[in-house]
């Protein structure tokens, strides 16, 4: 269908003012509070306090470094133990955390998951059984969300605004979209997650790109091929030429979309929904310290030690029987000397700004895709249509991902980021044809340097989590999985039971 006649500005005009290029109203002081969350200034204290010595001493069985969904559920496994987990920031979550506004609450990061078939790994499964976030559907055949009043409705789902046209999703009419639906059919209800589950005779999907592979089956177009590459922007931070086969595959065909209702679920904080429920299992939630930097990871005689550096600038040692790495591994070359290269991931950059307006913004749908020839601004959601929202504000949430080689501009807009939000909104105004800036009231910036790691020809791996050592266990997406919420949790559950398996195993040779 026709969009309605209001853009008088394009958003090829628009994008290169958000980008830096040059600035918006430029001096213009904006009429509502913005606020910036990054953890950058945590690389200047470090840097500040290389050469100070740990001032303490303190033991505990078990050291988990990284507080998003892969540290906490390994956290779950370890419940019954003695242990400390350190993470950076001053909330838990990672990617996945959320923070509020006077009385609303919001999604910085990750803020949806869909239910899951039969044919996902049942580790993950268990623990959502176990908390009573998930039931099975014997009618559907798919484990279910149990807070209905989270479910986003079939009818106020989606919208995608592309150039002239306003579609009821990004594929809809796509040059070529029957061909693409034909490639993929082969591989429905094939591909699993966690994706170590995929069976071999898929894997060779891992070596080639998507955009190659499609290419090896039908004429793409550019119309169909600029599509695809919102969707893989948005869920695996590259582009169609960017991401393995098997990604792009994975994303269109790991659940029965074709057939069944799959149902979508998103509360108001996201998928901290999930991390809240798993930390409510653990009798000991002083275990988890935030605002602590893990500087350095070493192994002793007898187990593991590390320096812990804390926001007041102290450091402390931390002795161990173990370790579990679930942080960024970008930064393990600085942390574990001896890790210099098994790690050699590309991470996309991410911009989450938080839009908290005054009630009067009518959005018909919860998602709303908007499509520019950069692709870098990936659109935003409405929280109006999430249930269960306090009745002064509405969020809405923009994204953006940025090319890994644009990641210094993220600093640019934390330093100075009122005229990107004022450019972000009237984007966002001149896209859909909403005054959303005479509602404003506040904007959150969450700026993400290494928000998710990019599934490129070769990174997916389809072994269990990797090791250091018997002491030392990885976990987290950037160990060779895709960047989802179901994959990080597996992970964590997997170091969990691996540590403790192998502290086990060590103590009785011992004996």
């Amino acid at each position: 269908m026709n969009r309605r006649g209001f853009i008088q500005i394009s958003s090829v005009a628009a994008l290169p003012i958000l980008l830096g290029i040059f600035p918006r109203n430029k001096g213009k002081q904006v009429p509502y509070k913005i606020n910036v969350r990054s953890n950058r200034s945590f690389g200047h204290l470090l840097r500040e306090k290389a050469n100070v010595k740990p001032t303490s001493t303190l033991s505990t069985d078990f050291i988990i470094v990284g507080g998003g969904v892969a540290g906490i559920a390994a956290a779950t496994v370890l419940r019954d133990q003695d242990f400390l987990l350190f993470e950076g920031d001053d909330r838990l979550g990672g990617s996945s955390a959320s923070a509020s506004w006077k009385t609303t609450e919001f999604a910085t990061g990750a803020h949806y998951e869909l239910a899951y078939p039969e044919t996902f790994g049942q580790e993950v499964i268990a623990l959502l059984r176990e908390l009573d976030i998930i039931s099975f559907n014997s009618e559907t055949a798919l484990y279910e969300f149990n807070d209905k009043a989270y479910i986003i409705s079939g009818d106020e789902m989606e919208q995608c605004f592309n150039g002239e046209l306003l579609l009821s999703e990004v594929m809809e009419a796509a040059e070529g979209i029957q061909d693409f639906n034909k490639a993929l059919k082969p591989f429905i209800g094939q591909m699993h997650l966690p994706t170590r589950l995929i069976g071999e005779e898929y894997q060779y999907l891992n070596a080639l790109s998507f955009k190659d592979f499609l290419e090896g089956q039908f004429d793409l177009s550019a119309d169909l091929s600029q599509r695809i590459s919102y969707q893989m922007l948005d869920d695996w931070g590259a582009q169609i030429d960017e991401v393995s086969a098997l990604a792009g595959i994975h994303y269109y065909t790991c659940r029965p979309y074709n057939t069944k209702d799959v149902e979508l679920f998103s509360a108001p904080n996201g998928n901290a929904y999930f991390t809240e429920k798993m930390i409510g299992l653990l009798s000991n939630p002083e275990a988890f310290v935030t605002n602590t930097f893990v500087r350095s990871v070493r192994e002793t005689a007898d187990g593991v030690e590390a320096e812990v550096l804390n926001k007041n600038g102290s450091i402390q040692l931390v002795k161990a029987k173990g370790l579990i790495y679930a942080g960024q591994k970008h930064a393990l070359k600085y942390i574990l000397a001896q890790e210099e290269s098994r790690f050699q991931n590309s991470y996309a950059p991410w911009l989450v700004l938080n839009i908290v307006c005054r009630k009067g913004v009518d959005f018909e749908k919860w998602q709303n895709d908007i499509i520019t020839p950069e692709l870098q601004f990936l659109g935003f959601i409405n929280s109006s249509k999430q249930h269960a929202r306090p009745s002064e504000f509405d969020v809405f949430t923009a994204y953006y991902c940025f090319k890994e080689e644009d990641r210094g501009k993220l600093v640019e807009i934390e330093k100075n980021p009122d005229e990107f939000v004022a450019g972000t909104i009237a984007l966002i105004e001149e896209e859909t044809g909403t005054a959303l800036s005479d509602f404003v009231a506040y904007v959150n910036v969450n700026v993400l340097g290494h928000a998710m790691p990019i599934a490129k020809p070769g990174y997916l791996s389809f072994n269990d989590v990797p090791s250091f050592s018997d002491r030392i266990v990885y976990a987290g997406v950037d160990t060779g999985r895709l960047p989802l919420f179901f994959e990080a949790c597996d992970s964590g559950l997997q170091a969990g039971e691996k540590i403790l398996n192998n502290i086990t195993k060590n103590k009785a040779n011992e004996l």
